[in-house]
């Protein structure tokens, strides 16, 4: 896995993990503080393997950088590649609507690798784009646009909580089987530390295209 000049894989992911929440403050954007814990349905699934994602005919044939997220009732979300300052952290969009691809990631497509995109749970302005992740169940319908004008589509098939700078490092990957994977902040929000304690990951395998009618 390529990382950040000088900063280990393992660092790397940790980092990102609080820049989650963090960034939002350091960038200028104070986070909203909600009345208690960020709540949705609780984790459910079983995380695969990266070894064991799923391979289908939409991936490993033209991948290309994703575009925007779209998901039920009409949720969307642009996206936009992102890096990382030499300590690891994540550089995500100030805009709350925007949501950042780990451009040294896996694209969309590909045949193998973690499509890693994150977005900001609220800011100053209210809530985010990706505030939409907490209330999406096993088994929805995701479509990723990616740059080459193709959607790809993935279902969801597993919801993990993990606390802050403890993000698994295989998110941040171009090995293994291919899968999606969508974060955002969870748990409560922290007024010294300028940020939530926890982050939520959706993951998610290709799916099959629906079948014309």
């Amino acid at each position: 896995m390529a990382t950040p000049t000088g900063v280990a894989p393992g660092r790397a992911a940790a980092k990102a993990a609080v820049a989650l929440g963090a960034l939002t403050a350091a960038a200028g954007w104070a986070v909203l503080s909600l009345a208690g814990p960020v709540l949705g349905p609780g984790e459910a699934g079983a995380v695969a393997p990266t070894s064991a994602a799923l391979t289908t005919p939409a991936t490993g044939t033209d991948p290309s950088p994703p575009v925007e997220i779209q998901g039920p009732a009409g949720w969307r979300a642009s996206v936009v590649p992102v890096g990382a300052t030499r300590d690891g952290a994540l550089l995500l969009p100030q805009d709350a609507r925007v949501g950042g691809w780990w451009a040294l990631g896996a694209p969309v497509g590909a045949a193998r690798g973690t499509v890693l995109v994150a977005g900001h749970v609220d800011t100053r302005a209210g809530l985010g784009a990706f505030a939409a992740l907490h209330g999406l169940p096993l088994g929805t319908r995701i479509g990723v646009r990616a740059a080459n004008g193709r959607t790809y589509p993935y279902v969801i098939t597993a919801r993990s909580t993990y606390p802050q700078g403890d993000l698994p490092t295989d998110l941040f990957t171009r090995d293994g089987g291919h899968r999606l994977a969508l974060v955002t902040c969870a748990g409560t929000y922290d007024q010294e530390s300028g940020g939530y304690d926890s982050n939520l990951v959706l993951y998610g395998v290709p799916a099959p295209a629906p079948h014309p009618r």
